[in-house]
């Protein structure tokens, strides 16, 4: 794309339109064209029944705003429930076994998040004595916590006002005073910040962060976006110029990348064979069924691992499709089974479980769907 701009002139907590540019008006102030219209509209038709807005705290709000990023509320809910179910507190996430937390966020992908919740929990407990920091240097220095969730926690548990910008504060600043270009590019990224500091009120900063991610997450979405209910349409500069879905600005997605797998799915009597992942990688530390990227080497696997030299009993699954966000990844399950004698030895990441136990521990979609045919 060409040059990035935006138009809006930012100074002083007034922004500018330039000439013939949306009505034609020179300093306003943005706290009331866009943040008391999105108060408004907000306490009228705001979301307020979230299980994280229950009974508030700084703990709760952390957990659900890392199990929120590039997840959809609805899927997040079930995760969120049984996770403070299980973990009411910080003392007794860090007390946990990190095996049995990547097991209740199995399913929910983008497991560095889970690990980072894990390891930022074992430090406020540690260096905190178990109380979340409330001071936002504090918070960004641990793992899984950047500047926009520091500034959520801190702003909707009424500690200070922060400003945030998660993807959809992004798109609605963005398109709303309609900020051309990569937004990731250093100059804009600064201007998005200073857009949504002058943005957030000294009074009901709480609620304004709420309805703000509201707003794009309910009306102003990527695709179906509904300008007819938006509370800031009027002084939409995007929706004047007939831009909205255009902003904001969306790089070509290179092709997905494809690679194939070979699951060895070995099963001895009611027991299958699962192996723990490496923490690095596609399923960091998850448990998984063998994988080999040919089937040639199945045989060499065998006798390496388990002390078998030759297979018997092997057959074929339908072989699929699991998509990860840019990998999709080609599934061939090949089921072996083995008579429970017949394996002499395991390695020491290795474990046979019982189909009903998989499920209690962290595994891929990938592997509870292969299961679930068995």
């Amino acid at each position: 794309m060409g040059s990035c701009h935006i138009h809006a002139d930012i100074h002083c907590g007034l922004y500018r339109c330039h000439k013939n540019y949306w009505l034609n008006l020179t300093n306003i102030n943005p706290q009331e064209v866009f943040t008391k219209p999105i108060l408004d509209w907000w306490d009228k038709s705001g979301r307020k029944d979230l299980p994280w807005q229950k009974e508030t705290s700084l703990y709760k709000t952390w957990v659900s705003e890392i199990m929120l990023q590039q997840t959809q509320v609805k899927t997040v809910i079930p995760y969120f429930l049984k996770f403070i179910s299980e973990y009411p507190s910080i003392n007794e996430l860090a007390s946990s076994d990190e095996s049995e937390v990547m097991a209740l966020w199995s399913g929910l992908g983008y497991y560095s998040r889970a690990r980072n919740l894990y390891n930022a929990a074992k430090i406020i407990k540690k260096d905190y004595s178990g109380h979340f920091p409330e001071n936002f240097d504090q918070l960004v220095a641990l793992p899984g916590i950047g500047p926009s969730t520091a500034g959520a926690i801190l702003s909707l548990n009424k500690i200070e006002p922060r400003p945030i910008m998660d993807g959809n504060v992004k798109r609605v600043l963005s398109r709303h005073f309609f900020v051309e270009g990569d937004l990731n590019k250093a100059d804009l990224k600064k201007r998005m910040w200073k857009l949504s500091e002058m943005c957030t009120p000294d009074s009901n900063y709480d609620v304004y962060t709420q309805a703000i991610m509201d707003l794009g997450a309910t009306i102003c979405l990527p695709k179906k976006y509904d300008c007819i209910n938006c509370p800031v349409n009027e002084s939409c500069i995007a929706k004047k110029k007939n831009k909205v879905e255009l902003i904001p600005y969306k790089k070509i997605k290179k092709q997905k990348k494809r690679i194939e797998y070979n699951f060895l799915v070995i099963r001895s009597n009611d027991r299958f064979l699962l192996e723990q992942r490496e923490t690095s990688g596609i399923w960091p530390g998850l448990w998984s069924f063998p994988i080999l990227e040919t089937s040639e080497k199945i045989n060499q696997w065998m006798k390496l691992n388990i002390g078998i030299d030759n297979i018997e009993d092997q057959s074929h699954l339908q072989s699929f499709i699991h998509s990860l966000t840019h990998i999709d990844i080609k599934i061939n399950p090949i089921v072996i089974n083995l008579e429970e004698q017949k394996y002499h030895h395991l390695n020491q990441k290795m474990i046979f479980m019982k189909a009903q136990e998989i499920h209690s521990v962290g595994t891929s979609k990938a592997v509870k769907k292969i299961i679930d045919r068995l």
